[in-house]
């Protein structure tokens, strides 16, 4: 009831309250296992630590404060794999934890895994510590009061079975991607989203010592032929006798 009426004088004062959900996205808790190396502290994920990936964008920032989403993008090994986990809060500041619900768009493929649970009553954080991902979403309906559901946590995993080398990204943002596979958390009062998707960049491999020898021999004939076309320099190749 306290809710209602506090909605009904904001807005009654002319404030602009949609805008203002939408920027209050939270974050409880994050974690990246990367082939079994976690984020600090190692072996336990609270929403404590840094990020150790390179190039990292993602905001660690923890409710109440409001989160920036971002992105983290890790080195994989052939065969070697990654997996990102979070649970956010759509919404927070004023809906709190409850009132959300998930969705995927696009067909994953086979070498990634997900997941979409209630963190407080599901298995979805020992899927994801285990790299055994059920790719099923147990939130696809919310609710509002007065029985809201649900606080969504999801998680997303990538296996390398490119045979090569690269660098996955986990991207968590406000606009949805223009293609490809990815999760979708919906705010279920407002209808706010964020999305969640992986990309893999191979590594092409260093050039073998027989390749870069056939490469530098290219380019010095290349260089010598540069120079037998310069003007003047024909005369000098008849040979004397």
């Amino acid at each position: 009831m306290r809710r209602t009426v506090l909605f009904v004088l904001l807005c009654g004062l002319g404030v602009s309250c949609l805008p203002a959900f939408s920027e209050t996205v939270g974050l409880f808790d994050w974690c990246f296992n990367i082939n079994g190396n976690w984020n600090s502290p190692q072996g336990a994920c609270n929403g404590g630590g840094s990020v150790f990936g390179a190039g990292t964008t993602f905001d660690t920032t923890l409710e109440p404060e409001v989160n920036g989403l971002g992105s983290a993008s890790f080195t994989l090994g052939v065969g070697q794999y990654g997996l990102a986990y979070m649970d956010y809060d759509l919404d927070f500041q004023t809906f709190g934890s409850f009132q959300d619900f998930g969705a995927t768009a696009g067909t994953a493929p086979a070498n990634v895994t997900w997941e979409m649970n209630d963190p407080n009553t599901s298995g979805i954080f020992s899927d994801f510590s285990s790299n055994a991902l059920s790719d099923t979403n147990a939130v696809s309906a919310g609710s509002g009061p007065p029985n809201p559901c649900c606080d969504v946590a999801w998680a997303l995993g990538f296996t390398n079975s490119t045979g090569v080398p690269g660098t996955i990204t986990f991207t968590v943002s406000r606009s949805a991607p223009t293609s490809g596979f990815y999760l979708v958390q919906t705010n279920f009062d407002v209808g706010d989203s964020i999305y969640l998707s992986e990309k893999f960049t191979p590594v092409p491999d260093p050039p073998t010592l027989a390749e870069m020898l056939i490469g530098f021999a290219a380019t010095l004939w290349m260089a010598c032929l540069a120079k037998l076309r310069r003007p003047g320099l024909r005369g000098h190749l008849s040979i004397r006798t």
